[in-house]
C-alpha cells in the first residue's frame, strides 16, 4: 500500500450506504480524492463481495474495482440499534451516499426533510435506477435493463446482430461518476452558504446525458439513429477494418489525411472522387466508402497498417484484450495497474485513477476492506464501543 497522502478532499467524511457498483463507485472517487469513506454494510455483506472470486474470501475481483480507500463497518439497519449507530455516524459526516431503491432511506426514518433538519450541513447523494420521481421511479432496475430502455443498446451493434450491451456496466459507472460530480459541486457550494443539499441522479439520467452524437442526431432530425456497429455514425472512414491477419481501428477525419490514406490503400483516385473528396461527402456516402475500404485494408497486416498510419499521423490502434491493454507500455506509464495488499496481506491489483492532479494527487491510501474489517474501531470513534445493543447490531456479540 502506498504512503498515506492528503488529497483535496482531506477532512471530508463520507458515509457510504452504496451497494453493487453505482453508489460504491461514487464514494470511491471521493476517497481517491482524499475523503475518509466509511462503508456501512448490513449482515451478509454486499453481493459484489462474492462475485468474481479470486482474492480473499469476501473480497471478489468486481468488489475491489469500486471499493478502495474505504473502511468497512457492519450494522444491521433493520434493528433500531443499528439505525442509532448510523445516525451517530451521520452527525460526523459531510456526505451520505446511497443507491437504494427509492423509498428505502425514507423507511429508515431518513427522509429528505428529516435529514435537512437534523444534519443541515450534510450533502445527501442519491442514485436510483430511473430517478426519484416519474412513472418508473418505483420500478427495480439494473445496468443492462437501463442500457436497453435508454436507447443505448439500440445504437450498439448492427442491423444483423441486433441490440448489443456494452462490455461493462456503463450505466452504473456513469451514474457513479455523475453522482461524484454533483457531490463535489455541492461541497463547493457549502463553502459559501454553510448548507448541505440533496444531489440526485440515476442510471437512466446519467446515460441519457452522455449520449453525445446519437442524441444530437435524434434532436436534429427527430429520427431514431440506427446502429452503426464498429463504425462512427457520422465520420468515414472511422472504425474497425480487416487486415491480412486481424483488424485495425482507424479514424480518417481530415481531407489531407484521407488523400494519404487512399494512397496507402493503393487507391489514390478515391481522394479525387466527388463523393469522397471532402469530409461532408464522405459522411453522406459513408456506407459506400466503408465497403471500398473494407475490400482494400487486407493488403497489409495489422502491424504494417499501424506503422504506415502512425507515419502518416492518422489516428489508429490495434484491438487489444483487457489483459493486453493493462499490460501495454502506455497503460503502465499512466499507472493504470495499482498493486496493494488487503488487510490480511493478500496481494491484489486494482485499476488506476481517473485523472492526475499535479499538486494534490489521487492516492490509494486504503485497500478495499475485508468484511466488517473496521467495525470495532469505527464504533469506538463514535462513542458506541460499549453499547451492547449496538455491538449486537454490528455482529460483535
Amino acid at each position: 500500500m502506498t504512503e498515506t497522502q492528503a488529497g483535496p478532499l482531506s477532512g471530508i467524511r463520507v458515509v457510504d450506504l452504496g451497494r453493487i457498483a453505482a453508489g460504491p463507485f461514487c464514494s470511491m472517487l471521493l476517497g481517491d480524492l482524499g475523503a475518509e469513506v466509511i462503508r456501512v454494510e448490513t449482515p451478509g455483506g454486499d453481493a459484489m463481495r462474492s462475485q468474481l472470486p479470486g482474492f480473499a474470501p469476501g473480497v471478489g475481483g468486481y468488489f475491489t474495482t469500486v471499493n478502495r480507500n474505504k473502511r468497512a463497518v457492519m450494522l444491521d439497519l433493520r434493528a433500531e440499534a443499528g439505525l442509532r449507530a448510523l445516525r451517530k455516524l451521520l452527525e460526523t459526516a459531510d456526505v451520505l451516499v446511497e443507491n437504494f431503491r427509492p423509498g428505502v432511506l425514507e423507511k429508515m426514518g431518513l427522509d429528505p426533510a428529516t435529514l435537512e433538519r437534523d444534519y443541515p450541513r450534510l450533502i445527501v447523494t442519491r442514485i436510483a435506477a430511473y430517478g426519484h420521481h416519474g412513472p418508473k421511479a418505483d420500478l427495480p432496475g439494473v445496468d443492462q435493463i437501463v442500457q436497453a430502455v435508454s436507447g443505448f443498446m439500440s445504437v450498439t451493434g448492427t442491423a444483423e446482430t441486433g441490440p448489443i450491451r456494452a462490455g461493462f456496466a456503463i450505466c452504473d459507472i456513469y451514474a457513479g461518476m455523475s453522482a461524484a460530480f454533483g457531490t463535489l459541486a455541492a461541497l463547493y457550494a457549502r463553502k459559501e452558504n454553510g448548507r448541505g443539499q440533496m444531489v440526485q441522479t440515476s442510471l437512466l439520467q446519467a446515460i441519457l446525458a452522455v449520449m453525445s452524437v446519437q442524441a444530437g442526431k435524434y434532436m436534429a432530425t427527430d429520427e431514431a439513429p440506427p446502429p452503426e456497429g464498429n463504425h462512427h455514425p457520422v465520420i468515414a472512414p472511422y472504425g474497425l477494418f480487416p487486415t491480412s491477419d486481424g483488424h485495425v481501428v482507424l479514424g480518417v477525419m481530415r481531407d489531407e489525411h484521407f488523400a494519404a490514406f487512399a494512397a496507402l490503400c493503393g487507391h489514390p483516385e478515391w481522394s479525387k472522387d466527388p463523393r469522397f473528396e471532402k469530409t461532408g461527402g464522405r459522411s453522406q456516402h459513408k456506407d459506400a466508402l466503408r465497403d471500398l475500404v473494407t475490400e482494400a485494408t487486407p493488403c497489409h497486416s495489422t502491424e504494417e497498417w499501424l506503422r504506415l498510419l502512425e507515419e502518416a499521423d492518422i489516428p489508429c490502434g490495434p484491438v487489444l484484450t483487457v489483459k493486453e491493454a493493462y499490460e501495454d507500455p502506455q497503460a503502465q506509464a499512466l499507472g493504470m495497474t495499482i498493486e496493494t495488499e488487503l488487510g490480511d496481506g493478500t496481494p491484489i491489483r486494482v485499476p488506476g485513477f481517473l485523472a492526475r492532479l499535479s499538486r494534490t494527487p489521487m492516492a490509494l491510501n486504503r485497500p478495499p476492506p475485508l468484511p466488517a474489517e473496521h467495525t470495532a474501531e469505527i464504533l469506538a470513534e463514535i462513542g458506541l464501543a460499549d453499547d451492547a445493543e449496538v455491538r449486537k447490531a454490528a455482529g460483535l456479540e
